[in-house]
């Protein structure tokens, strides 16, 4: 994963069986690539995946973009 990425975040909820239901979609701005989550466990799982620190690093932030 690179150093720098964004992603659009959609975050919504629903009724089933008059049961609330949270959802989720992320699309990651660099190349298109959307995933959906059943919920915020799945979705905080794929993230925490995703910012693994052994991850090989990228290309670096554009510009005017703070790296931590």
């Amino acid at each position: 994963m690179p150093r720098y990425t964004s992603f659009v975040l959609r975050v919504w909820r629903s009724s089933r069986h008059g049961r609330v239901q949270w959802a989720a979609r992320l699309e990651d701005l660099q190349d298109g690539r959307c995933e959906q989550f059943a919920g915020p466990d799945d979705l905080i799982a794929h993230l925490r995946g995703l910012l693994d620190p052994d991850a090989p690093s990228g290309p670096d932030p554009p510009e005017g973009v703070e790296s931590p």
